[in-house]
């Protein structure tokens, strides 16, 4: 009868090193998917600091026949009314119509 303990024991030896190997692996993905996520964060917010950049100085070059449209998007994100994206679609719908 002292075969049981030896039978259980292999089994029990196998399913931590399954454990283990799932955990491993789930902390890679993990990190893995952090990285990514920060990577695109700081090239996202980079361009849209490159578009605000480049939507000021349009805006404050009065010569340009598209100030309007820059003054009406910066306009209404500057003011926290909406979202630049929101602000860009609206503005540019208001534009296409005139």
């Amino acid at each position: 009868m002292y075969i049981g303990p030896n039978i259980l024991i292999p089994v029990n030896v196998r399913l931590i090193n399954h454990l283990l190997i799932i955990f491993v692996f789930s902390l890679a993905f993990i990190g893995v998917a952090e990285v990514m996520y920060w990577l695109y964060k700081k090239e996202y917010l980079r361009a849209k600091a490159k578009y605000l950049r480049e939507l000021i100085d349009q805006k404050n070059d009065l010569s340009s026949l598209n100030e309007p449209f820059y003054a009406c998007v910066y306009e209404k994100w500057n003011s926290g009314e909406m979202p630049l994206t929101e602000a860009n679609t609206t503005c540019s719908l208001k534009f296409e119509h005139n």
